[in-house]
Parts: C-alpha cells; sequence; structure tokens
C-alpha cells in the first residue's frame, strides 16, 4: 500500500495542480482549464508536439519494418543465426540508454550526420525496434507454418502470402508492437536530449527545460496531457494484447481467394 501512495501520489498531485489557479503553487486557489488553454495556445507547446508526434510516427513505421523483416527472417534462419538475432535484440535493451545515446551522438558528429529530428529517430529505432522484434517473434511462435504452405499449395506467391495470409495473422501483434514502440518515443528524453542538437524539441526535452526554472501550472497541464496520452495507449495495448492475439485459420472462402 505504502508503495501504491508513494507510486501513484505524485501522479495525482500533478493532475491536481494543473486545474489549480494559483500560479505559485503554494495552496489552491480554485478550479481553472486556463492552464491547459495557455498550454494549447503556446506556439512553443504546438511546435514540440507535432516535433514529438512526427519523430514517434517515423520511429514507430520503421520500427516494425525491422521487427517483421527479422521475424520472418527467423523463422527460416539456423539456430546460429537466430540467437546472434537475439543477443542483438537483448543487447540493445539491456544496453542503458545514456550509454546509447552517447555513442550514437559521437557516431553522428564524427561522420558529419546533423542532429536533428531524423538523427532522433535514428536513436529511437535503436531500442524501439528491439522490443517490437520480441513482440513479433512471441506472436511468431505461435503461428504453424501451414497456413503460409497451404496458400503456396493453392498457387499464391510469396507476395500475396504475406499480404493476404501471414500479415492478418500478425496484425494484432504489430498493432501492440506500434502502440508500444509509439509510446516509448514519445515519451523519451535521453536519446532526445542528446541527439537533438537543439534543432528539434519534443515535448520531454520542453518539460525537462521548464521544469528547470520554475514549476508552472501550465508545465503540470503538459504534463498531465502526456500521461494521458501514455496511459491511453498503454490501455489500447494491454487490450489488444488480450483480446486480439488469437489466431484465426483462413476460411473457405479466403482460401479461394488466394
Amino acid at each position: 500500500m505504502v508503495v501504491l501512495v508513494f507510486l501513484y501520489a505524485p501522479i495525482a498531485v500533478v493532475v491536481a495542480n494543473s486545474f489549480n489557479s494559483d500560479a505559485s503553487l503554494t495552496s489552491w486557489g480554485g478550479m481553472t482549464l486556463d492552464w491547459y488553454k495557455s498550454a494549447i495556445e503556446s506556439e512553443r507547446v504546438r511546435t514540440a508536439a507535432a516535433t514529438s508526434l512526427e519523430i514517434a510516427a517515423l520511429s514507430t513505421l520503421i520500427s516494425l519494418a525491422i521487427a517483421v523483416t527479422a521475424g520472418l527472417w527467423s523463422r527460416t534462419a539456423s539456430r546460429r543465426k537466430r540467437q546472434l538475432l537475439d543477443a542483438g535484440t537483448y543487447m540493445r535493451i539491456i544496453l542503458p540508454e545514456v550509454v546509447a545515446a552517447l555513442a550514437l551522438f559521437l557516431l553522428f558528429r564524427r561522420i558529419g550526420l546533423e542532429l536533428g529530428v531524423w538523427a532522433v529517430v535514428a536513436g529511437h529505432v535503436v531500442f524501439n525496434s528491439a522490443y517490437a522484434t520480441i513482440i513479433i517473434q512471441a506472436r511468431l511462435q505461435t503461428l504453424p507454418l501451414v497456413y503460409e504452405e497451404a496458400a503456396a499449395d493453392l498457387g499464391a506467391r510469396p507476395r500475396r502470402v504475406f499480404r493476404r495470409v501471414t500479415l492478418p495473422l500478425l496484425a494484432p501483434a504489430v498493432a501492440v508492437a506500434a502502440l508500444l514502440a509509439f509510446t516509448f518515443s514519445l515519451d523519451d528524453v535521453i536519446t532526445s536530449l542528446f541527439l537533438s542538437g537543439g534543432n528539434a524539441e519534443t515535448i520531454p526535452i520542453l518539460l525537462f527545460g521548464m521544469a528547470r526554472f520554475h514549476i508552472t501550472p501550465e508545465l503540470n497541464a503538459i504534463g498531465a496531457v502526456v500521461m494521458m496520452v501514455t496511459t491511453l495507449s498503454f490501455a489500447l495495448t494491454v487490450v489488444l494484447g488480450t483480446l486480439g492475439l488469437r489466431t484465426r485459420a483462413p476460411t473457405p472462402a479466403e482460401k479461394a481467394e488466394l
């Protein structure tokens, strides 16, 4: 019980203060939505939000492409090659993010790559693709090859088999991986801070910079919105993971369309 209080009490305080009309936050001044309005009207906040969404969307798409490709390749790869893939995947998760971010920063500076949106996207892909690969591999382990083999026997080409059989069966896992990757990218601070180079300010970087000088109700309002988006994403991930990860055999009609 004490652990839960220490975990959720600060979050409750942030949400409550986002509605506090007392700008100094020294006492409760009444209920107001002015701080949310102020955050929405801020050009800096809107720009940071757009940058965060752009980076999250790009890193998610690239991570999914890498994860699906790696997962499908591992189904037919030798045991040694699968072990190498697993080692590379888990190393990206185990490695401290600050070390990976620093290494990427030094690499990009050495090769002359400009820091900014695409540098941050590359940094996010490093760890997002690892989480997505684990989810996709877990799903593929539950899918027998019989569906793809049946489609191939019926004359479907590999591209058609992937589009009409494999991808629909993978869809729930892809959705879960996409939501997790999008959420992790949206909330990331360390990698974004190292690789933004002052050219790409995301919402977490904005919050970090604002918190260093003064805690305002507007800061609490932005944080509350970010927490709400993150919570909804994780809730949707749990729902998809619980209800959607079921293997469904193609119906006779779908087999005929192959």
